[in-house]
């Protein structure tokens, strides 16, 4: 292997190779299509499932309502999304792609987190669990409060 020093350097490199290539992929998937990673995630969560609540698509995202509330005003704007009440509780909002969301989430290719979305369910459960260890104990380490969401 090597001495600690050499794997805390790899770890960092590691992180960091993700952070960059999650950042410039999401810059070359809004420069092809003018959508934002956050923006296409809400599509194709729509498309999973809609109607879906605002406060639904937050818990997909792990950002707040108010977030959520704010990208689908700009998207109501484009087209791309229709919010309408609940006819059973009037204070739920809900929301669904429109025909020119889905054919923008369907074209767009996926970014970085879409493609774990989409591989990561099909790992055994026991390779899954030591990432999931390991970036919990790396999350410690450098004091992230994972239980917050973004504002």
């Amino acid at each position: 292997m090597g001495d600690a020093q050499e794997l805390a350097n790899s770890i960092v490199h590691l992180y960091l190779s993700l952070v960059r290539h999650q950042r410039s992929r999401n810059q070359e998937i809004k420069k092809e299509t003018g959508l934002s990673g956050r923006r296409l995630a809400i599509l194709r969560c729509l498309i999973q499932q809609s109607p879906r609540s605002v406060g639904e698509i937050g818990r997909y995202l792990y950002v707040s309502d108010a977030t959520v509330s704010r990208i689908l005003d700009d998207m109501e704007v484009h087209g791309h999304v229709s919010r309408r009440r609940c006819d059973r509780d009037s204070r739920r909002v809900l929301v669904e792609p429109t025909a020119a969301g889905r054919e923008a989430a369907v074209a767009a290719p996926s970014g970085v987190v879409g493609t774990m979305r989409d591989v990561l369910p099909g790992l055994p459960v026991e390779e899954l669990e030591r990432m999931e260890w390991a970036l919990k104990r790396l999350s410690e380490l450098v004091q992230v409060d994972v239980s917050a969401v973004e504002e």
